[in-house]
């Protein structure tokens, strides 16, 4: 009797350190995705039509978080950002750094420190118009705008951003896997 009992206890400290495994695993992966979810890869969904053709309304893209903190952002750069007038975050391209100096034209033209720019990335035979102005970007600043020229509402409308208001770099679009 006594070695049936040591057998089922031995039996029972197996099937309990098994689960305490299983659960140290579930565990780990829990706490592994909510630190990637918080410090380095953000799910994020596009709330406007702004970067069209480029994102949709509904795209489904991933924000990597550590690319400015150990990056600087470039002219090109697909930036998510905290809007500065409502509560909400959206996603732009940066067009003009920190020192840069950007002239719009009503021909629909962009000149960067007096270089016109050439924008392969904007839709083919878009007709684009902007009021003609002239910004000098501030230290730390961005002047950021949507793709779709015509239906964005960006730094021509309210100014540049803060730098610190960035919080990513566009990574890929993960849904709907035909915008792969």
């Amino acid at each position: 009797m006594p070695l049936e009992n040591k057998q089922v206890n031995t039996r029972k400290r197996k099937i309990f350190r098994e689960f305490l495994i299983y659960i140290i695993i579930v565990l780990a992966a829990v706490i592994s995705a909510t630190l990637i979810r918080i410090y380095i890869l953000e799910p994020f969904n596009v709330p406007t039509p702004s970067m069209e053709p480029m994102l949709k309304v509904g795209d489904k893209v991933i924000i990597n978080k550590l690319a400015y903190k150990f990056g600087t952002i470039k002219r090109g750069d697909i930036i998510a950002f905290h809007s500065p007038l409502e509560k909400k975050d959206l996603v732009k391209r940066a067009i003009a750094i920190e020192g840069d100096e950007i002239t719009l034209t009503t021909e629909g033209e962009i000149f960067i420190n007096g270089e016109k720019i050439v924008e392969n990335y904007l839709p083919a035979g878009q007709d684009i118009f902007y009021i003609n102005q002239t910004v000098t970007v501030g230290e730390n600043e961005l002047f950021v705008m949507g793709d779709n020229r015509n239906n964005s509402f960006d730094s021509r409308f309210f100014g540049t951003i803060p730098e610190d208001d960035v919080f990513g770099e566009l990574v890929i679009i993960y849904w709907p896997p035909s915008r792969w």
